[in-house]
């Protein structure tokens, strides 16, 4: 992967820069609004915004909230609203005002949100990397940083290299080889983060029609059942294009699960770690967990989705619906699911219908296979209620 590109050691280098402020720290077969106002600093007189210099940058490259945060189009309270970031939020920052004010990207949005209430973030190495004493390869090593590290990162050069901190040092590293995402969860690749004995159906791609996806997500909300939907960043940017709807929030609104399928659907395997993770995000679902196009993994792949903290979630058993379309057999291959089971289908074919649901929980209840439950919060009780973006390591199902 990384390493076999000669990074692993002396190879692979970059810079990272320190700020001076406190840190807290697929499926088918090959090829075929403002919100509740939270908490903020007093009003200040709006300031203008600080554009990023070559070695100059004075602020973190992300951000991330320790309270509900409003967005705003100004780096003041006297602005407008144009969302609100939930506590615990990590956003991109893009620049920074008089005042200290970040400008910062979420949700499509960019606007500013008040310096109190954030702290800067930290990076995490993809693999072993150089720490050098400046931001490209012609700069001496100071050490190797092991994958998987996270080190305070304190500014980012002109050039996507980063200053931080490691083992008492401070230098650089390549933008390219570190994330400011999380590490992603551990699970099982072909269970995901199920570990009840309950079938998990999943639907990858992109509905034919809205009036198919929201009987879908209605019907299994009414019945009970908790789908994982996997739509394509094309698929939700076409919907949203259409009918101004976002399928993933209308799904998570029925209880149901949302997981990443990249952005246009293409095999990652012949992209690099960087370019498999720039299709993993954009206009996709941004998730903890994603699935890869034709379920094709390869080091290159992994180290993608590493980069964007998601774990890859496949499948245990696959209907082929695309290649049979057919309802019956879809339905019969779907219901033959053993405990624990993640069932492979496609919102395009024939499973992804109420009656197909309806046959499948029955028959499977007739073996006394559960399927998993509409989400109804952590506790599982009560009524259905809107899922989370971040999937938790062990789903109530």
């Amino acid at each position: 992967m990384l390493g076999a590109l000669g990074n692993r050691t002396i190879g692979r280098s970059g810079w990272i820069w320190v700020a001076a402020f406190s840190l807290l720290t697929g499926s088918i077969p090959l090829p075929a609004a403002a919100s509740v106002p939270a908490p903020v600093v007093a009003a200040v007189p709006a300031a203008t915004v600080s554009l990023a210099g070559a070695l100059s940058i004075d602020w973190p490259v992300r951000v991330r909230t320790t309270a509900n945060l409003n967005l705003r189009t100004g780096a003041s309270t006297a602005y407008r609203i144009l969302a609100q970031i939930p506590k615990g939020t990590s956003v991109p920052v893009s620049g920074r005002a008089s005042n200290g004010w970040y400008k910062v990207s979420y949700n499509g949005y960019t606007g500013y949100v008040s310096d109190y209430y954030v702290v800067a973030s930290t990076v995490r190495t993809l693999d072993d990397l150089n720490l050098r004493t400046g931001p490209s390869t012609s700069y001496r090593i100071l050490l190797s940083i092991p994958k998987g590290k996270s080190v305070p990162a304190y500014a980012r050069a002109s050039n996507g290299w980063y200053k931080v901190s490691y083992a008492g040092y401070t230098g650089w590293v390549s933008g390219s080889y570190v994330t400011s995402y999380p590490k992603p969860p551990s699970a099982p690749q072909s269970t995901g983060p199920n570990r009840t004995s309950r079938v998990v159906l999943t639907f990858d791609d992109c509905p034919r029609t809205l009036s198919s996806f929201t009987s879908v997500v209605d019907y299994a909300a009414s019945s009970n059942i908790g789908l994982v939907i996997a739509p394509t960043g094309d698929c939700l940017g076409s919907f949203k294009s259409r009918y101004g709807v976002d399928l993933a929030a209308l799904a998570r609104a029925k209880g149901q699960w949302v997981i990443n399928h990249s952005v246009s659907h293409p095999d990652l395997r012949p992209l690099s770690c960087q370019q498999a993770g720039a299709q993993l995000g954009g206009s996709g679902v941004h998730a903890n967990f994603g699935r890869p196009p034709y379920g094709a993994i390869d080091g290159s792949v992994r180290c993608g989705y590493d980069s964007r903290g998601m774990a890859i979630w496949t499948w245990s058993r696959d209907t082929r619906d695309w290649d049979v379309k057919s309802k019956s057999i879809t339905v019969s291959r779907a219901s033959a699911a053993l405990p624990g089971d993640t069932v492979l289908m496609h919102m395009q074919w024939y499973g992804f219908s109420p009656d197909a649901l309806r046959q499948i929980k029955a028959n499977l209840g007739a073996r006394s296979v559960g399927v998993c439950r509409a989400y109804r919060g952590s506790d599982g009780t009560g009524a259905v209620v809107r899922t989370p973006v971040l999937l938790p390591s062990s789903l109530p199902c």
